[in-house]
């Protein structure tokens, strides 16, 4: 039985998949096995995958999401643990083996994370994101979003999952930020504060879809304070993490040139929490930033 499961889901990605596969093929911790969930892809993908052996298993299904396709790779599993790669994606070599000692060295704690490396199409560097922990990875989760990132630096205990029934299909864009939300209820979790993952920023990403991306964040909040065990001071903080979730939204629909959701969703945060102002007025400044990032070669 391998260690390590890695779950690749893919959707007509045949361009960028076998870099991915590749890179997990290349880690130092060989204890694995790669299962390519292939979610109904038109393109080359088969063909491409075609040219694989064990310790990769290639697995069509049909059309069905992004996170139904993650939770059939989790059923396939046989790892003590699973990780995350998608298929656009890369892992630098040691990423496995230098979370396995993360883990080791974290006595109870069954889940790991890592900074990521923001990349372009073509894999040049653009700027490493880092996570900023504030308090436990529950209460990071819930008052200051998805404070894990990328989906592709996680590594975690498979039984987990079977647990808590894996990813929330109803979940379109937040499906992994719900599953964390879920996990946190039941272990802490270790960060390792290096960039082990390259995480691609291709040109239309901010195509999201924000009114889904709204819908979807709320459900996901709404779920984590009906969590039970959650103590009465922790909920106390609800309208101030709704407050801070209108304020990430206002920025969303800022950058869809929606500026009426804009203002809706601005105004919804300041009167729920009027600390927001402060966020509001410094936006001009860190909308130009995004944008000098984003248009870096």
């Amino acid at each position: 039985m391998p260690e390590v499961s890695v779950v690749i889901p893919t959707y007509n990605s045949a361009q960028y998949l076998a870099e991915a596969v590749d890179s997990v093929l290349a880690q130092t911790f060989q204890d694995i096995e790669v299962l390519v969930i292939d979610d109904g892809s038109i393109d080359e993908t088969e063909s491409v995958m075609s040219r694989y052996g064990a310790p990769v298993r290639y697995i069509k299904q049909s059309n069905s999401g992004v996170a139904a396709a993650r939770n059939h790779g989790i059923q396939e599993s046989r790892g003590r643990y699973v990780a995350f790669l998608d298929a656009d994606d890369t892992w630098l070599a040691e990423k496995l083996e230098k979370q396995m000692r993360a883990l080791a060295s974290a006595a109870e704690t069954k889940f790991c994370y890592s900074a990521f490396t923001v990349v372009d199409s073509d894999l040049n560097p653009l700027r490493v994101s880092r996570s900023k922990r504030y308090g436990s990875a529950l209460e990071d989760l819930l008052l200051r979003g998805n404070a894990v990132g990328s989906i592709c630096t996680v590594l975690c205990e498979r039984a987990l999952f079977d647990m808590l029934g894996g990813f929330d299909p109803a979940l379109s864009q937040c499906a992994d930020w719900d599953m964390w939300v879920r996990i946190a209820a039941h272990t802490e979790f270790v960060y390792v504060d290096e960039p082990l993952v390259t995480y691609r920023h291709h040109g239309g990403m901010m195509s999201r879809n924000a009114a889904l991306l709204e819908s979807d964040s709320l459900r996901v909040l709404e779920k984590g304070f009906a969590l039970p065990g959650l103590s009465n001071s922790f909920r106390e903080r609800r309208r101030a993490a709704f407050a801070r979730n209108y304020m990430v939204l206002a920025g969303t629909y800022f950058h869809a040139r929606r500026y009426r959701d804009f203002a809706r969703c601005a105004t919804l945060a300041v009167t729920m929490d009027f600390r927001q102002v402060s966020y509001l007025i410094g936006f001009p400044i860190r909308a130009l930033t995004r944008k000098t990032l984003n248009a870096e070669p």
